[in-house]
């Protein structure tokens, strides 16, 4: 309040000094014009540290939200020791042993049939961390047509062969070739078919614990085609 308004009520209340009504009306009405100014202020202050709150929860929300696990590849030698370490979130290709080891795992996984129900289902669930977009279709389609528990039920195996490292033939494509034995549960040998399957990798880094318990290189199979070759032995 300023001061020339002051002074003109404070001369306001000397002429009416013989109203104390008057009087007790022009103090009330400055003491309430200064709790108006004073509860603006505080409201002002609240806004301003409302506004500081909802910053920080949000950019909390931000950090929350990022991508808390770093995979590391650790190349290794024949006795364990390690070679090299590097980010797999930072690293343009992974090491071609590890894919050619990733793919020969997936197809064995994948063709394999088994007695055993237990292993079986390991195997069926392991593919779902290496396998994404059309190569998870593949699978899923694979498996409608090829039921492993009902092959099994019916006395018969499969037994998968691996025939070497899969090969590069492009910047994210690998051949793989194998043979696959049927026999039945008691070891006679049914039929022996090759086969090779152009596989397609994408590299992605984990993104959750569970992820980076069974695939920490983040390596999938995202498409994959399989054909029957020459070579049937029986």
């Amino acid at each position: 309040m300023k001061f020339s308004e002051k002074k003109s009520r404070k001369d306001a209340r000397n002429k009416n000094s013989g109203n104390p009504y008057l009087n007790a009306r022009e103090e009330w009405l400055e003491r309430y014009g200064s709790y108006v100014s004073l509860a603006a202020q505080w409201r002002l202050v609240a806004f301003v540290c409302l506004s500081i709150a909802v910053i920080s929860i949000s950019g909390n929300v931000m950090q929350i939200k990022q991508k808390k696990i770093v995979p590391y590849i650790i190349e290794v030698d024949k006795l364990g020791n390690a070679m090299a370490v590097g980010r797999a979130d930072q690293l343009s290709t992974s090491p071609n042993h590890l894919i050619q080891s990733q793919i020969i795992g997936i197809i064995n996984d994948w063709r394999t049939v088994t007695a055993d129900v237990e292993l079986q289902k390991k195997m069926i669930n392991r593919l779902s961390y290496f396998t994404t977009g059309g190569a998870r279709n593949a699978l899923k389609q694979w498996y409608t047509d090829n039921n492993p528990y009902t092959i099994a039920k019916a006395g018969k195996l499969v037994h998968v062969d691996i025939k070497g490292l899969p090969l590069p033939v492009s910047n994210e494509s690998y051949r793989v070739e194998w043979q696959e034995t049927v026999s039945s549960q008691t070891g006679i040998v049914l039929e022996q078919q090759n086969y090779e399957a152009i596989c397609t990798v994408q590299i992605t880094p984990p993104e959750s614990d569970a992820i980076l318990m069974y695939n920490p290189g983040g390596i999938y199979i995202k498409s994959i085609s399989t054909t029957k070759t020459l070579g049937v032995t029986k």
